[in-house]
């Protein structure tokens, strides 16, 4: 009937999108509802999701347990309330927790102190979402961050700017503001929709069946690392994404600069990829031949991206010839991926791919595996004595051609909003447990001790590429209308590197970084002023 079909009840989104106008919240809602519960849908969906969890999730086991100290677990359209949230500590002696306001459609309201959202109390609200809603990190005082905004990035304001359709049509905001008395701000949803979500939903034949799914293919890069799209996405549609000027820096090059009087080099790194390493030792080189005596890593809001760039970030700052260079991983071996391994052993190829032996070498001797049982090991589920040997022979010659830098480890200070994931992560947690680089986490909950990175464990794909990799036809024909499912299927161990054994899963260690600074009013909207307190914490610690 009309009143339960999609395509009827979505008319209105239809025609506001088509003259690129706002979508009311019940319209969006009656459209949403209007989709009919397709059960067999669920149940193919639910047991492809089980079957490549339960084989090739690097993480299945640990998943499974309670979390470790330090870590929490709870946790289409846009919906955006066109004003953005900063929690900022106050530089009064109380150095009280507050969220400060900038709207979009007032400007007005800027600076005004949000003492209640909903009637609970500011801080209060944005814990509970950021622990109920948020999956970013398993850190709350890094979820917390994500449910604000940072002071650049694009990975934020997940209070403000969501994906999922919000329990209620609009937020009271009450406000408490330097130049009018404390009033009640009442913000509706402005709802914008992606064409993706009626191709794939509204205007598809709901009579087709299901099963007429597509093919897998192995069309995605494997060495990408967890950088979802999502984020990506994310950050193509944040309006703040702009250029800024900032006031205590001195621009060298594109997210390079100097403060301090040009004696502290800044390096903004919110990515890696295949430019990722041209990129950074052209930058850094500029640096250093500037005079630059010290440098901030600054890699806030990092959606990590192709491994390769962490080995030769850590070599191209470090020049150590020393095996390991990168932490050793492990993958999870089946009946499915035992006859990949055996032949590709056979074929000698040297292009990356999860199961190729060729891509990894030994832990920790550094050597290349002898053969595939070699690499197997015991053919338990698990292959625990790998770490990756993926440098290209032109990222080798540009470490070569690149003169070594003045920086020692006493030099080198990282700073990140706690959004610092996969090979980023991997990057910061190397470099901060084997050069002993001191850290800076930004923000999140106070006086409560905040992780450096997210996510550090892990090297991500799609269930269409690993089962093109490993071989598995078993849900050859998924249904197309099914989302992508992105989960590590490499894990990364912590080690001691004077016994060369493993201590423990890196995704699964709680570390705390070594410093730590809030937002204010300022540096929450211009980094140059936390890049002037990290400069002046890594002048005294030496």
């Amino acid at each position: 009937s009309q009143k339960t079909d999609p395509k009827s009840k979505c008319k209105k989104v239809s025609k506001a999108a088509a003259k690129n106008e706002l979508i009311e919240y019940n319209v969006a809602k009656e459209c949403i509802e209007s989709f009919p519960f397709d059960a067999k849908f669920a149940n193919d969906t639910i047991d492809a999701v089980s079957h490549f969890m339960s084989n090739y999730y690097a993480f299945f086991d640990e998943a499974n347990e309670d979390p470790p100290k330090g870590f929490t677990y709870q946790r289409g359209f846009v919906y955006d309330q066109n004003l953005t949230l900063y929690s900022v500590v106050t530089t009064d002696k109380e150095k009280k927790k507050k969220q400060v306001l900038d709207d979009k459609l007032d400007p007005s309201n800027n600076d005004c102190e949000v003492t209640e959202i909903d009637g609970k109390p500011a801080i209060q609200a944005i814990i509970e979402f950021a622990n109920n809603s948020i999956s970013y990190s398993k850190d709350l005082g890094v979820r917390f961050n994500m449910a604000l905004s940072p002071s650049s990035g694009f990975f934020s304001q997940q209070f403000t700017l969501r994906n999922d359709f919000p329990e209620t049509p609009s937020i009271t905001y009450n406000l408490k503001c330097p130049k009018k008395k404390s009033f009640k701000l009442k913000r509706e949803w402005a709802i914008v929709y992606d064409s993706a979500f009626f191709d794939n939903f509204c205007l598809r034949n709901t009579s087709t069946s299901s099963s007429n799914g597509t093919k897998l293919t192995s069309r995605d890069k494997v060495t990408e690392s967890t950088s979802n799209k999502k984020y990506k996405v994310s950050a193509s549609r944040n309006k703040n994404n702009k250029k800024s000027q900032f006031k205590h820096a001195k621009n060298v090059t594109e997210d390079f600069y100097l403060v301090n009087n040009g004696t502290v080099g800044v390096a903004v790194i919110t990515q890696e990829n295949e430019k990722s390493n041209i990129f950074l030792a052209d930058g850094l080189d500029k640096l250093n031949k500037l005079g630059a005596k010290k440098l901030i890593l600054d890699m806030s809001n990092n959606i990590g991206g192709d491994v390769s760039v962490a080995i030769f970030t850590n070599l191209l700052l470090f020049r150590s010839q020393e095996q390991p260079n990168i932490f050793p991983t492990s993958i999870k071996i089946n009946n499915y991926t035992i006859p990949v391994i055996e032949e590709k052993f056979k074929t000698h190829s040297d292009d990356f791919d999860v199961y190729n032996p060729y891509s990894y070498l030994s832990f920790p001797s550094g050597e290349p595996f002898k053969n595939a049982n070699d690499f197997i090991g015991s053919r338990t589920n698990l292959s625990s004595s790998l770490h990756l040997d993926i440098l290209s022979p032109n990222d080798k010659k540009l470490l070569n051609s690149t003169s070594p830098f003045r920086w020692t480890s006493k030099d080198i200070i990282i700073l990140t909003n706690g959004f610092c994931i996969s090979t980023c992560a991997l990057i910061t947690s190397f470099l901060s447990k084997f050069h002993n680089v001191k850290t800076i986490s930004v923000g999140g909950l106070l006086d409560t001790p905040m992780s450096f990175s997210t996510f550090p464990g892990g090297y991500a794909t799609s269930e269409n590429v690993i089962a093109g990799s490993a071989g598995d036809t078993k849900f050859f024909d998924l249904p197309k209308e099914m989302n992508t499912l992105f989960f590590a299927v490499i894990k990364a161990h912590d080690f001691d590197k004077n016994s060369n054994t493993a201590t423990g899963v890196l995704e699964y260690l709680f570390k705390p970084a070594d410093y730590r600074l809030y937002y204010n009013e300022s540096n929450a909207r211009d980094p140059s002023f936390l890049w002037v307190d990290a400069a002046n914490i890594l002048n005294k610690k030496n």
